[in-house]
């Protein structure tokens, strides 16, 4: 982390990026480093290569994250958050290996590759959003309600809900000083996981009714396809805990999901998770993809059923050897 701080001193400009497929994380992030950039005498702009999803619009200056890869700005050095390599970013990284500036890579996942020149790599935080508030403390910049907001949603939905296991005490005390700026979580809460359309809940009964478990009994998954967004008009944005619902059966150790890229034809992204013993992170790390113990993600080539196959066979592989 000082060597971030020191990184953040030494530069003027900034450019600030994430992953594709933008979620709270990413976005709350995002919009708070630049609130830090700005505190500090800096300049910055956030680029990504997706826009916002439209239940994250409700957020102070979210307009301000572009979406114009033909941008003229020019950075001292680019931070990026919450992403495992630098490819995550999409067509941004090409921008960023152009200007060939120094990378500040701050992320969580276990897998990350150290691609930046300033690494700070911590995969014991819950959110890059944690990470973020750190900064905060350690540059004594000062932090708004808004930057309060941004840092909050970036760890409540990362930890859903607090629920999972990249939850510590830390993430406690650090989400309780942020209400302390008079943040509502109820309100919060219901604004970012209870406003879906009627599209979006008939997505999810079609989502739901693909939900298979193997023989084994011990690996569920599903999917969404273009088809059943077609057939509802709903927001691929709002499957975002789709694949809590196979991950909430009994006896589950592993809940897979898969989902057609809708940018790239012939991709599925594949999200999963783990309530066992079973580290999905080495099994999404076996496609290219990566992410934590019980919880990672890829994107595979391919139709959905030949994808599936190979998917589930790695799975249940993982399972019978309790490595891959």
């Amino acid at each position: 982390m000082n060597k971030v701080i020191e990184a953040l001193k030494k530069n003027k400009r900034f450019l600030i990026s994430a992953h594709v497929n933008l979620e709270g994380d990413s976005i709350g992030s995002q919009l708070a480093m630049k609130e830090l950039l700005l505190g500090l005498g800096k300049e910055a702009l956030i680029l990504d290569d997706d826009v916002v999803p439209e239940h994250y619009r409700f957020l102070p200056k979210a307009s301000e994250i572009s979406n114009d890869l033909g941008t003229k700005f020019e950075f001292d050095a680019a931070i990026v958050l919450d992403c495992p390599t630098l490819k995550r970013t999409g067509k941004v990284a090409d921008i960023i290996t152009a200007r060939n500036k120094p990378v500040i890579n701050i992320d969580h996942h276990i897998s990350n590759e150290s691609f930046g020149d300033v690494n700070w790599v911590d995969p014991n935080a819950s959110s890059a959003g944690e990470m973020v508030f750190k900064l905060f403390k350690g540059t004594a910049a000062t932090l708004t309600k808004e930057g309060a907001l941004w840092l909050y949603i970036a760890i409540l939905t990362d930890t859903g809900s607090f629920n999972y296991d990249n939850t510590s005490s830390i993430t406690h005390e650090i989400a309780g000083e942020l209400l302390g700026y008079g943040l509502e979580p109820a309100a919060v809460s219901e604004t970012v996981y209870e406003r879906r359309s009627l599209s979006d809940i008939k997505l999810l009964g079609l989502a739901l009714s693909t939900i298979t478990m193997t023989p084994s009994g011990d690996i569920a998954h599903i999917e969404i396809t273009k088809d059943m967004l077609r057939k509802t008009g709903a927001d691929i944005a709002k499957s975002e805990g789709v694949i809590n619902y196979p991950r909430s059966i009994e006896n589950v150790k592993i809940a897979i999901f898969f989902k057609d890229d809708l940018k790239n034809q012939g991709m599925i992204n594949i999200s999963f998770r783990s309530k066992g013993d079973v580290d999905v992170n080495k099994i999404a790390s076996a496609f290219g993809g990566g992410g934590h113990a019980k919880a990672a993600g890829c994107c595979v080539k391919g139709n959905l059923a030949e994808v599936k196959r190979k998917v589930l066979a790695k799975a249940e592989e993982a399972l019978r050897k309790g490595k891959i």
